[in-house]
C-alpha cells in the first residue's frame, strides 16, 4: 500500500482501476456541511436576540410612559389639594385644553381662581410636552370631594382616539386614573 500526502493510490488495492486515487472520508465536505447548518442555527438564534431586545426595549417604552403619566397625574393632585377653596368650586374641573388668556401666577398674584386656571395650563403644558397624543380630564364624584385625574396617551403611536379608562379595545388610548380627595 503506498501512500502519498493522505491518499491512498487505489492502484495498488485489489480490485480497484490502476492510477485511481481515492479521497479519504475526512476530507470529502461532510465537516463544511456541519458548519453551514451550524451557522444557520447561530444566524436564527441571534435573530431571535434581536427580537426579544426589540420587544423589551418596547416595553421599556411604556413602562416609562405609564410612570411619566403617573407623575403628571400626581402633580396635578397636589396641585388641587394647595389650592382646595378653587379645587372644592370646580375650578380644576375639565376635560379639554385650556383657552383665553391665562395668568402667570408666578410672576404675578393671583386669585384662587386664577391660579386653578394656571395651574391647568400648566398642567397640559407638561401633559401634552411629555406623552405622545396625550389629553387630560378632571372629573368630580357625585356629591363628594373625590376628583378623578385621568391622563390617556397613545403608547403604540397608532393613532387610538377612544376615551375608555381603563382600556377596553385596541382603539382605546393608554390612561391613567388617579382619585383624589381634598
Amino acid at each position: 500500500m503506498l501512500i502519498e500526502t493522505g491518499f491512498i493510490k487505489t492502484g495498488e488495492l485489489s480490485g480497484s482501476r490502476p492510477g485511481k486515487m481515492t479521497i479519504p472520508r475526512k476530507y470529502r465536505g461532510d465537516t463544511m456541511i456541519e458548519v453551514l447548518v451550524t451557522v444557520l442555527i447561530l444566524a436564527v438564534g441571534v435573530l431571535g436576540v434581536a427580537a426579544m431586545q426589540v420587544t423589551t426595549l418596547q416595553n421599556l417604552n411604556s413602562s416609562y410612559s405609564a410612570s411619566v403619566a403617573a407623575i403628571i397625574a400626581n402633580d396635578f393632585s397636589e396641585r388641587m389639594r394647595a389650592n382646595p377653596t378653587a379645587a372644592l368650586a370646580g375650578n380644576y374641573i375639565h376635560s379639554t385644553t385650556p383657552t383665553g388668556t391665562i395668568p402667570d401666577c408666578v410672576a404675578n398674584a393671583c386669585t384662587l381662581t386664577q391660579l386653578a386656571a394656571y395651574d391647568v395650563d400648566s398642567w397640559w403644558t407638561v401633559l401634552t410636552g411629555a406623552l405622545p397624543a396625550a389629553t387630560g380630564q378632571v372629573t368630580r364624584n357625585a356629591g363628594t370631594n373625590t376628583f378623578v385625574v385621568t391622563v390617556r396617551w397613545d403608547d403604540d403611536r397608532s393613532g387610538s382616539s377612544g376615551t375608555n379608562c381603563p382600556v377596553q379595545t385596541a382603539g382605546d388610548l393608554d390612561c391613567y386614573q388617579f382619585n383624589v380627595t381634598i
